[in-house]
C-alpha cells in the first residue's frame, strides 16, 4: 500500500524510516475516515481531513440542452436533415457533460488535492499542498451568471484543468489559504530541525 508522510504529505519510499522531503519519521497512514474517499482508493493520512469537496456545476449541461431545443425547433419547422445531424451532435456532447457531471470532482484537504474525472476512461489526480507549484480560476460570463468555473492546479509534472467547478472561487480561495498555511508549517518545521540540530550540537 502507498503510504504518504504524516506531515508533508510527500510519498514515502517502501522502506523509508523518515521522510526525504521533511524529515518526519514514517508512521503509517491511518484507515480510511471520509467517504469521499472510497473511489480514489486511498487511505487518509494522520491527522487528515477534508476541508471541500466540489462537484461539477449543474449548468454544464445548460448550452448543450438549449442548442438541442433549437435542433428540435428547425427539424420540425425548417430544415430537418441538417437539423437532424445538429441534434445528434447535441445529443452526444450533453451526454458527455452528463458523464462529467456525474464522475467529476474535487477534493481538498489540510495536506492534498485530489481529482478525477471520467467513467469509462478516468483520469486521477493527487498531489500533496507541498507538490502544488500553482493554482488559478477562470470563469466566463455563463460561469459567471450561474456560478462555475475552470481551476488549473499546476504541478512539476503537469496541470491540471477542471472545468465548469461549483464554488470554483471558493475551491480556489481554500487551496490558495492551504497552500500558504502548509509554506508556513513547512518553514517552522525547517526552523525548527535546525534549532534542534544546535542544540545536539551544543550539548
Amino acid at each position: 500500500m502507498v503510504r504518504y508522510c504524516k506531515n508533508c504529505g510527500s510519498e514515502l519510499k517502501e522502506d523509508s524510516v523518515f521522510c526525504d522531503e521533511c524529515g518526519t519519521r514514517a508512521g503509517e497512514s491511518g484507515p480510511v475516515n471520509s467517504g469521499v474517499f472510497q473511489s480514489y482508493n486511498i487511505d487518509m493520512m494522520d491527522g487528515e481531513f477534508v476541508i471541500r469537496q466540489s462537484q461539477v456545476h449543474l449548468g454544464c449541461l445548460l448550452l448543450p440542452a438549449i442548442v438541442l431545443v433549437i435542433g428540435v425547433f428547425f427539424t420540425i419547422l425548417i430544415a430537418p436533415l441538417i437539423s437532424l445531424i445538429i441534434m445528434v451532435v447535441c445529443l452526444i456532447w450533453l451526454i458527455i457533460r452528463l458523464i462529467g457531471y456525474i464522475t467529476n470532482d474535487l477534493i481538498l484537504t489540510n495536506k492534498r488535492v485530489f481529482g478525477k474525472c471520467g467513467l469509462i476512461s478516468t483520469t486521477q489526480m493527487q498531489s500533496p499542498l507541498n507538490r502544488i507549484d500553482s493554482v488559478s480560476y477562470s470563469n466566463g460570463l455563463m460561469g459567471k451568471l450561474i456560478g462555475y468555473g475552470t481551476v488549473k492546479i499546476a504541478t512539476p509534472s503537469t496541470t491540471f484543468k477542471f472545468r465548469f467547478i461549483s464554488d470554483g472561487q471558493t475551491l480556489y480561495n481554500d487551496i490558495f489559504n492551504q497552500l500558504e498555511d502548509s509554506e508556513v508549517e513547512n518553514r517552522n518545521l525547517n526552523a525548527k530541525a535546525i534549532v534542534d540540530a544546535m542544540a545536539e550540537k551544543l550539548s
